[in-house]
């Protein structure tokens, strides 16, 4: 049993002029006081009158004076001063309604059951579901009909007296529910003639977790694209919303992406350093601020990492006292590389920290030198990011070595598979020299020529694929290996790559919603290359073409905002994404700025005690809203917030000097302004004129 019970002498439904016994059953027999009130519905609320003041009495008699359906309450007192509260509903009826009921007849009588029976199509629901109810009644007449809901503090209305008999209701949290409905004849003088009730139970939906949380970018640099997505455990079956916090290094959040059915978000940052991302999951049919969240640290370098690709010196090792050596170094990443080379030998040297990536070592004594570079980026704080070293030998002076001046490529850029690549090389010194030149192809050698007297050949790749030329040059009369040597990259590729050369766009200095955007691209091989167009508007992908033939895309804006076309190019035959990419940016505005912000009196002179009116126009915006303020005595007070009103009358109290200023926008600009006006006036003092 309960600990308090409320129970009644007569069982619901009860006959009208019959008197009713409460009594409250307890486990405590003392230390309580006890209050009754009867309850019932009036103009969608429950209306109380107390039957009984606090006492120690557990018993109350209640004789109704009218049919209908009654809430009975009893607040529970204890000695600390603590109430709690128990209800229960009674139905008082006519004794013809019994009657009627006991004899089997249908008589069309005002107090006769009304409700014959409730449909309803599910009693067992998830949270987020609908139920449907329809109350079919025992007469043909029009019946209005009320529907209540149980809350925590009792019945709480839905629906007023209509003639409407279905209804429908959204459950929005999980519960053991029951809705109340009641009905009436128009001509009835009751407040109910019949009401009943229906039960459901509302379960909660499978619990929303995260499974993953990704990024999708391989290097995370400033002012690269960052991706990220986001897998929850029930996304097919549920409509999920996914909302993103980033925080940066100083601990400020910002909001990246408001609820929204997105689970991936992509964003630029514009300073290195450490960053997290938050991103809150929730059902949309949830109640709560989320469901599930999830947080990831990442990295934003200012670059790729430097790395040294190629340290290598144009002459070989040994060479003659008094020549000068050049030391190349060719390196991937990083955005202002810095070099700094040591020679460490009879002779030592430190450049420092320099922009060249060449370096030209006179050997000046003869001995074993170990020749260094070390690189790293100008920003970087540490000694280096990437080392490399070469051994070299310094002979006596001799005759003077063997250099290369030059190597020239017919093409290095754009070669295609089985054509012809024409390498000319160009070298001093020595007596007699000759030259080799050797393919390698993933670091494996592909073909090897013999040294000779031509300075040239023809080369022609018969697979795609990056390929490294190594060009060697041998005195005559040299028991070396080469004298001297370079190396050479070029890129083939199955196809011609598309190019995009430009990307026109409209001549309009300022674009505005209707204005129709026209972007071509002119692009080379334009029969056999495909185009992309992406169009994202503030940011958020809005459209994509896919591969397509046409060179021109047209776009009418419909809202206002920054709108960024990625245009990406590839040839037919291209087997990666995209082979080249441009972007376009255009900012559309929703009207033209607010300008010439005026403002005009209806009157010459402004007296005291008398009202004036200030108008304004303005030329352009659009929806232009207007705020006002008046300075009275050195202080400015703003005496009409933005609105549409475009007119503010002024009724001055006191004379003197007085100043009012005007600012103006577009609604929907969110700016503090646009455009402003002020004007400067004086309030003369009333003059009172007597009679004679």
């Amino acid at each position: 049993m309960n600990e308090f019970e409320l129970i009644f002498d007569k069982e619901s439904p009860a006959l009208l002029g019959e008197e009713i016994k409460i009594k409250i059953i307890s486990n405590y027999e003392n230390g309580y006081e006890y209050k009754f009130f009867i309850g019932y519905p009036c103009d969608r609320r429950w209306s109380w009158v107390t039957l009984k003041d606090f006492s120690i009495s557990k018993e109350c008699e209640w004789k109704p004076e009218s049919i209908g359906s009654y809430m009975i309450m009893v607040n529970i007192q204890d000695s600390s001063g603590k109430v709690t509260s128990i209800r229960s509903e009674f139905r008082i009826i006519d004794d013809i309604e019994v009657s009627n009921k006991e004899e089997g007849k249908e008589v069309n009588s005002n107090n006769m059951k009304l409700i014959k029976d409730v449909i309803i199509d599910k009693t067992s629901l998830t949270l987020g579901e609908k139920i449907n109810l329809d109350v079919l009644t025992s007469e043909e007449e029009i019946i209005l009909y009320r529907f209540w809901i149980r809350g925590s503090q009792g019945w709480e209305p839905l629906r007023d007296y209509t003639t409407e008999n279905k209804f429908t209701y959204t459950t929005n949290k999980a519960m053991d529910g029951e809705i109340l409905i009641e009905c009436k004849r128009p001509s009835s003088s009751n407040n109910v003639d019949d009401f009943t009730t229906v039960k459901f139970k509302v379960n909660e939906k499978p619990k929303i977790e995260v499974t993953s949380f990704e990024c999708l970018t391989d290097k995370l640099l400033i002012g690269e694209e960052l991706v990220f997505k986001v897998g929850v455990n029930l996304e097919s079956s549920r409509t999920i919303l996914y909302k993103f916090l980033r925080v940066d290094k100083n601990g400020k959040t910002t909001c990246i992406q408001d609820y929204s059915t997105k689970s991936n978000i992509s964003f630029y940052e514009k300073e290195k350093g450490k960053y997290k991302l938050l991103c809150y999951v929730r059902d949309i049919f949830s109640n709560k601020p989320y469901d599930d969240r999830a947080a990831m640290i990442y990295y934003v370098k200012p670059y790729e990492e430097i790395k040294i690709r190629s340290f290598s010196s144009e002459l070989s090792s040994p060479q003659l006292c008094g020549n000068t050596v050049a030391f190349k170094t060719k390196v991937q990443g990083g955005n202002e590389v810095l070099y700094r080379y040591i020679v460490e030998g009879t002779v030592a040297e430190d450049t420092g920290y320099i922009r060249s990536k060449i370096f030209n070592w006179e050997t000046k004594s003869e001995g074993e030198y170990k020749i260094k570079v070390l690189v790293k980026d100008m920003s970087y704080t540490g000694e280096y990011e990437d080392i490399k070293e070469i051994i070299f030998n310094v002979d006596k002076k001799g005759e003077k070595p063997v250099n290369i001046l030059d190597i020239t490529a017919s093409k290095t850029r754009g070669c295609i598979k089985g054509e012809p690549i024409n390498l000319k090389v160009k070298a001093e010194g020595g007596t007699e020299l000759k030259y080799s030149f050797i393919v390698y192809k993933d670091g494996k050698e592909k073909e090897r020529s013999k040294y000779g007297a031509m300075n040239w050949v023809n080369f022609t790749p018969e697979e795609s694929g990056e390929y490294e030329v190594e060009v060697r040059i041998l005195d005559k009369y040299s028991l070396r290996d080469y004298d001297a040597h370079e190396y050479l990259f070029v890129k083939v590729k199955d196809y011609q790559e598309a190019e995009i050369d430009y990307v026109l766009l409209s001549q309009n200095e300022f674009y505005l919603v209707g204005d129709t955007i026209e972007i071509e691209t002119i692009a080379q091989n334009t029969k056999n290359v495909l185009l992309r167009y992406i169009t994202k508007i503030n940011g958020h992908e809005v459209e994509d073409t896919g591969y397509i033939k046409s060179k021109t895309l047209k776009v009418k804006p419909k809202c206002p905002g920054k709108y960024t076309f990625e245009i990406y190019a590839k040839n037919v035959l291209c087997k990666d994404e995209f082979d080249t990419k441009k972007e376009a940016i255009i900012y559309v505005n929703e009207a033209t700025p607010v300008t010439n912000t005026r403002i005009t009196l209806n009157s010459d002179i402004i007296i005291e005690g008398k009202e004036t009116t200030f108008e304004v126009s303005s030329e352009g915006g659009k929806e232009v809203c207007y705020e006002f303020y008046i300075m009275e005595k050195g202080n400015w007070v703003r005496v009409q917030a933005y609105s549409r009103k475009n007119y503010y009358t002024f009724f001055p109290f006191a004379p003197g000097d007085y100043k009012i200023l005007v600012l103006s926008k577009s609604y929907y600009k969110k700016v503090n302004y646009e455009d402003y006006a002020y004007l400067e006036f004086e309030v003369k003092e009333e003059v009172c004129q007597g009679t004679v």
